[in-house]
């Protein structure tokens, strides 16, 4: 039990946490680092040994020199337990240097303030692999930018970091991704030289290639192809929709894409993990002429059936596609080929013309109507050859090619039906043959009576 100081008895209970303390020496209280430099102690007087000024020795220097250093470096406070028999140094020296990245204006890290100094590049690779609210580094925005040397410094940073090119953003978009598809091909193959993976997929399921094909660049494509190591781009990788490079080649029409795909051993007859069609049977549905020719004259399967049994055959037939119905027929393709449903290319077709190709019919053209002969160039034909007297009183006109086609002149008497005297006559009418002698024109002359008669 501990004893009670002297006179507390006297003062009553006493709280020791709020009992004030002995005063003592000015910063006594604050630590060590901080509180001010006490005063040398009083020294007893030295003999003189000779004549001269005498220096004071300082406790901190140790009889050094005090010429070497002027006050307190960095405005640091001299702790009291510290003898160093020399001048004292800055603890933290801050190399001068500009910024590492003049192109991307950044600012010149403070190398002891932001890391450690276990390498030379360490604030500079931080610098380089630091994304933004986007997910870009620095190196995204370079390739979008078209910045050539920058990309070249910032992968040579992550090379010497360790660090893989392989870095997504928020859209899952690698700084492969972005040069193909802002079709730069000195930086792809920059990339893809450096060690960035061709095979990565975006968020769509789709490689290099893949963009390649999709925004119609095949210098990009050939780039690719050119400076990765062989065996590492795999041309029947399928994107999320299950289709090749070769499929997004052919639905986007690149010509050159396609041979270049074909010319680096990518499958012609292979299919989409969904419906199963080729590459022959797209062309077919985008109608796209030039590309079924294309892929025909390289050994394309023109009877290649999809998942449902259909060939590109029946799908031009349903479609009415004339001209891809005529180049399927031509190479080869199966006219009676049943599909799941049991319908044939035939059976499904509804054009008169596309029935007819299938069948093997060649359309005919439309034909054209023969002009009249003009009466110059015809011979001199008689009214009663080329018009006869129909039943209203009326000039119409026979056919003149045989006479077997003629029809049969009415007979003598009334006619079959009574004239239509309210529709305009398209001739003028002809007048019967009067049995009377004319003695002036216009007025006949009346019958003799016969004889015996009154």
């Amino acid at each position: 039990m501990p004893r009670c100081p002297a006179g507390a008895m006297d003062e009553g209970p006493v709280d020791l946490r709020t009992r004030p303390k002995a005063a003592g020496p000015p910063g006594a209280a604050l630590p060590l680092r901080k509180r001010p430099l006490r005063a040398p102690s009083p020294e007893p007087a030295a003999p003189r040994a000779a004549a001269g000024p005498v220096l004071p020795a300082e406790p901190l220097c140790g009889g050094a020199d005090p010429a070497a250093f002027s006050g307190v470096p960095h405005g640091l406070a001299r702790p009291e337990a510290l003898y160093y028999q020399g001048p004292l140094l800055p603890l933290y020296p801050t190399p001068t240097m500009g910024s590492p990245f003049p192109l991307l204006s950044l600012p010149a890290p403070l190398y002891p303030m932001v890391c450690s100094m276990e390498h030379p590049l360490s604030a500079d690779i931080a610098m380089a692999t630091c994304a933004d609210e986007d997910g870009d580094t620095p190196l995204h925005i370079a390739v979008v930018q078209g910045n050539l040397p920058a990309v070249h410094r910032l992968v040579s940073l992550f090379q010497h970091g360790g660090r893989e090119l392989d870095i997504y953003n928020n859209l899952r978009q690698t700084p492969l991704h972005l040069a193909v598809i802002t079709t730069l091909p000195s930086v792809v193959r920059l990339l893809v030289t450096a060690g960035a993976s061709p095979m990565a997929l975006d968020r769509h399921g789709q490689t290099a290639a893949h963009l390649a094909c999709e925004h119609r660049s095949p210098t990009c494509l050939r780039a690719l192809l050119d400076s990765a190591a062989p065996g590492t781009v795999d041309l029947e990788a399928r994107n999320y929709d299950g289709l090749t490079a070769l499929h997004v080649a052919v639905n986007a029409e690149c010509h050159e894409a396609v041979l270049l795909l074909l010319e680096r051993g990518a499958d012609i007859d292979s299919v989409d993990i969904k419906s199963g069609r080729s590459p022959l049977i797209h062309a077919v549905e985008n109608n796209s002429l030039s590309t079924v020719q294309l892929l025909l004259q390289h050994g394309a399967n023109v009877n290649a059936q999809m998942y449902s049994g259909s060939s590109a055959l029946h799908s031009a037939s349903g479609r009415g596609l004339l001209p891809l119905v005529r180049t399927l027929v031509r190479s080869g393709a199966d006219s009676g080929l049943k599909n799941c449903h049991n319908d044939t290319p035939l059976t499904v077709a509804r054009s008169r013309r596309v029935i007819d190709i299938l069948r093997g019919k060649a359309t005919r053209p439309a034909p054209t109507p023969k002009p009249d002969p003009s009466p110059e160039r015809g011979t001199t034909t008689s009214p009663e050859s080329n018009s006869r007297l129909s039943s209203n009183g009326l000039l119409s006109a026979s056919p003149s090619s045989s006479p077997s086609q003629s029809p049969p002149k009415d007979p003598p008497g009334f006619p079959l039906a009574p004239p239509n005297f309210f529709l305009p006559s398209s001739s003028p009418p002809a007048f019967l043959p009067f049995a009377g002698v004319l003695r002036a024109p216009g007025r006949p002359v009346p019958l003799s009576p016969a004889p015996g008669g009154s």
